[in-house]
């Protein structure tokens, strides 16, 4: 489990397996990793990262955060939620996007079953040249 703070919300972060399966999260960072360094891995980082946090909210949040996952009204209900605590991390001074998501990215990997999930996935993904 990871602790994040995002403004004045914390949350505990655990990739469920259920929630990891269901949302197909695994397969986004695969794709995630196949992009060129630069401005393409920016965008694509800042857009996975709501969906990271939303997912590893489900096991202990899903009183406040929990949807299902066949209903995109009800997720994009839950989203605009995690934006805005974005929006309040990405305003403290101290903020920094790419060490959120490694901190998330360490978590979803540091399960063992999870991290062999994604090393399969990304043995089908061609590799970037």
């Amino acid at each position: 489990m990871t602790k994040i703070k995002l403004g004045e919300k914390e949350l505990n972060i655990k990739f469920g397996y259920e929630a990891t399966y269901k949302s197909g999260i695994i397969a986004k960072i695969v794709q995630l990793d196949q992009i060129e360094d630069g401005i393409e891995q920016v965008n694509a980082v800042l857009m996975l990262l709501p969906e990271l946090i939303l997912v590893g909210a489900q096991k202990f949040h899903e009183k406040e955060f929990g949807y299902d996952p066949n209903n995109e009204e009800q997720k994009e209900k839950q989203m605009k939620k995690v934006f805005s605590m974005l929006d309040d991390y990405f305003d403290q001074e101290d903020a920094d996007g790419n060490m959120l998501y490694e901190a998330l990215l360490t978590e979803i990997l540091g399960n063992g079953f999870l991290s062999k999930l994604h090393n399969q996935e990304r043995k089908k993904v061609p590799k970037r040249k």
